[in-house]
């Protein structure tokens, strides 16, 4: 036996990356939407957490890390791009003037949602009813989307004596 099934098997299970064109990236967005893509988890907790963007232009994106950046960020950064998109990229660090983060944005928002509720009338009589009561989260209820083809689940059968 020479095994030639199993690479037949592999063939067909390898990414179609030839077939595809060269992603282009528009935005500062695209690139976190690339990274998600792509499943690098690491990369993308490094990115979301430590990257200040300054300037994006294809090609090109300038930045201030984050306290806490590791230091390899943009040249793993510029490592993948490149391989993703199979252009060079300029990626520099600069030393401040970059936006938030995504992360530092969502604990923002999240900062400033508690701090609605906890203003709220209704939860103002709540608290003042339970002395020692505290929030300890959030959640944001999404009302359930109702089909119209939705049928109702089928019922057990429970003949056995």
């Amino acid at each position: 036996p020479q095994g030639g099934g199993a690479t037949a098997v592999a063939r067909q299970m390898m990414p179609q990356a030839q077939a595809q064109p060269a992603v282009t990236l528009q935005s500062f967005e695209d690139v976190l939407k690339l990274i998600d893509q792509k499943r690098d988890i690491t990369l993308k907790l490094d990115v979301e957490r430590f990257v200040r963007p300054i300037s994006f232009r294809p090609g090109a994106i300038e930045y201030e890390p984050a306290p806490g950046a590791p230091k390899d960020l943009a040249q793993r950064l510029v490592g993948r791009l490149r391989e993703w998109t199979g252009e060079r990229w300029l990626i520099s660090a600069q030393g401040g003037g970059g936006a938030e983060s995504l992360w530092e944005k969502q604990k923002r928002e999240q900062r400033e949602v508690r701090e609605k509720i906890e203003q709220d009338p209704f939860v103002q009589s709540i608290m003042q009813a339970f002395p020692g009561a505290e929030i300890v989260g959030i959640r944001t209820t999404v009302q359930p989307q109702v089909s119209e083809a939705a049928e109702p689940p089928p019922e057990a059968d429970d003949d056995e004596d």
